[in-house]
C-alpha cells in the first residue's frame, strides 16, 4: 500500500521541507495553463532530448486529434470527458497513453490537455540521469543487469512487502520506480462516477498486459469499484506542471508497507516522473523496507486517525508500546513542537530570545529528536535554529546550522534544482547578517 495524496496523508521529502520552501510566482501557473504558450517554456528545452520531443508541443484533445489526424507523441488518440457541471464549467480531462516508456513499459495519463503537453519532455528516456537510469532496480538498466537490493515477498499479517536481500547503507537509493498511471486529482471529485470508471478502465486497458496484471495484484482497502479501490489504496501524491496535484501509481513503490518509525523516505522528480526511495538509516538483510503513510512526529492519536484511510491498526513497536510509554513519547513530541514554535517566533522577532536560551533549547531539541528517532525532521529544526541564532547575533553557531541544513537539504532533495530555493534563501540570510556584522 502507499499514500493517497500530498494534501491529505501522503508523506515524502517535500513534507519535511514544508516550513522552508518558497512558493513560485503565480504568473508561471497562468502560462502553463495557457494553450497559446509553448508548453516547453515551463521546463525549458532539455539538452540531449530526442528530436521527437524537441518541438514545442501544443495541447491535444479528442477534437484536435480528429481534425489534424495527429496525436504524437501519444500512442492513441486522446479520449476526453467533461467534468460534471456545477456553477461554472471546468477543463476537460483526457486520457493519454505513451509507449514504450522507461524501457518496455507503458504510461497512461489522465489530465488536462495543457498539462499533458507540458510533460511531453519528461516522456523521453534521455531525460533520466545516469544515476537513476543505471540503478540496479531501474527498468532502464541493460538486460540481465537488473539486481535490486530488495525482494517482494509475503510479510506476516502485512500482505506483500519489500524485504532487503543485501545490506543497505544510510542514504543509499533503495529503489528507482516509474509510474504506470498519473491522474489529475480533480478527476476524483469533478468527474461523475460512470465517466471516471470508464477513464480508469481504459487507462489500464491501454497498458501492456504484464502491467495490467501487476496493477490488479496490488492491495485494496476501501471497497467499491475495483480499479478505484486499488488506486485509492496505492497511489502517491505527485505533481505535474507547476505543482498541480496528481496521483501516481508506482507498482513497486506501492508495495512498501507502513511503519511509524520508517527506514526509508522517497523523493519525486517532475522532470523525470521517477520516484527514488532512499534509506534513512542502515537496513539489514531480512529487514522489511518501510515508509510512513502519515507525517513524522505525530502523536499516537493523530497517527491512528491518519491511518484510518487504509483501514488497519498499526502494530509497529512505537504504536504497540504500553500506554505509559506511548504517553511519554507523545509528551516528547509535543515538547519538540513547542521548541520549534518558540524558536520560530523568536527568529521572527515575535518574542525576545537570548543566546543561552537558544543554546539550551537547541540542546534539548537534539536530545528529543534522538530519543524519538525523528532524525528525518532535523532539516526543519536546523533551519529554525539557524535563524534563531542569527536573531541573537550568534553567527558562528548560525553558520554551523546553516551548513548542517544545506547538507540535509541536498540529501533529501537530491539534484532537483526546483526544490533548492529555500536552501539558497537561508544561506542568503546568513550572508547578509555576516556582511552587516563586518560593516559594524
Amino acid at each position: 500500500m502507499a499514500f493517497i495524496s500530498i494534501h491529505t496523508t501522503h508523506y515524502h521529502w517535500s513534507a519535511i521541507l514544508a516550513f522552508l520552501i518558497i512558493s513560485a510566482a503565480h504568473s508561471a501557473l497562468a502560462d502553463i495553463l495557457d494553450p497559446t504558450v509553448c508548453s516547453l517554456g515551463f521546463h525549458g528545452s532539455l539538452p540531449g532530448i530526442s528530436p521527437e520531443f524537441s518541438a514545442c508541443p501544443l495541447p491535444i484533445d479528442e477534437d484536435s486529434a480528429f481534425d489534424t489526424g495527429s496525436f504524437s507523441p501519444w500512442k492513441r488518440r486522446p479520449y476526453c470527458v467533461e467534468p460534471a457541471q456545477d456553477d461554472a464549467p471546468g477543463p476537460q480531462f483526457c486520457l493519454y497513453t505513451f509507449e514504450p516508456f522507461r524501457g518496455d513499459q507503458g504510461l497512461s495519463v489522465i489530465t488536462t490537455p495543457a498539462l499533458a503537453a507540458s510533460m511531453v519532455d519528461a516522456l523521453d528516456d534521455s531525460v533520466v540521469p545516469p544515476k537513476l537510469r543505471d540503478h540496479p532496480s531501474s527498468f532502464l538498466v541493460a538486460e540481465g543487469q537488473r539486481s535490486p537490493a530488495y525482494v517482494i515477498k509475503d510479510v506476516p499479517k502485512r500482505g506483500k512487502g519489500l524485504v532487503a536481500q543485501r545490506p543497505i547503507k544510510k542514504w543509499d537509493v533503495v529503489l528507482v520506480d516509474y509510474p504506470v498511471l498519473l491522474t489529475h486529482m480533480d478527476v476524483f471529485g469533478a468527474v461523475d462516477d460512470e465517466s471516471r470508471a470508464d477513464l480508469l478502465e481504459q487507462a489500464l486497458q491501454q497498458l501492456p498486459k504484464t502491467q495490467q496484471d501487476e496493477v490488479f495484484s496490488l492491495a485494496r482497502s476501501t471497497g467499491g469499484e475495483p480499479i478505484e479501490d486499488i488506486l485509492r489504496t496505492n497511489i502517491f501524491g505527485v505533481e505535474l506542471g507547476l505543482e498541480i496535484p496528481h496521483s501516481g501509481l508506482y507498482p513497486i513503490g506501492s508495495r512498501i508497507n507502513h511503519n511509524c518509525s520508517p527506514n526509508v523516505f522517497w523523493r519525486y522528480s517532475v522532470k523525470t516522473l521517477a520516484v527514488e526511495v532512499i534509506a534513512m538509516r542502515d537496513i539489514e538483510v531480512g529487514e522489511e523496507i518501510t515508509q510512513s503513510y502519515v507525517p513524522l512526529g505525530l502523536s499516537y492519536k493523530d497517527r491512528k486517525e491518519g491511518l484510518n484511510n487504509w483501514s488497519f491498526t498499526c502494530t509497529c513497536p512505537l504504536c504497540a508500546a504500553s500506554k505509559s510509554q506511548r504517553a511519554a513519547s507523545d509528551n516528547r513530541r509535543e515538547r519538540l513542537l513547542d521548541i520549534y514554535h518558540e524558536l520560530n517566533d523568536g527568529a521572527a522577532g515575535k518574542i525576545n530570545l537570548t543566546e543561552p536560551a537558544v543554546m539550551e533549547m537547541t540542546s534539548e531539541m537534539e536530545e528529543l529528536i534522538h530519543d524519538e528517532k525523528l532524525e528525518a525532521q532535523q532539516l526543519v529544526y536546523y533551519g529554525v535554529v539557524a535563524r534563531a541564532f542569527m536573531r541573537v547575533g550568534e553567527l558562528v553557531a548560525a553558520r554551523k546550522y546553516v551548513e548542517l541544513c544545506e547538507d540535509l537539504w541536498v540529501r533529501y532533495a537530491g539534484d532537483d534544482q526546483d526544490y533548492l530555493a529555500g536552501m539558497y534563501q537561508l544561506r542568503h540570510e546568513l550572508t547578509e547578517r555576516e556582511k552587516k556584522a563586518i560593516g559594524s
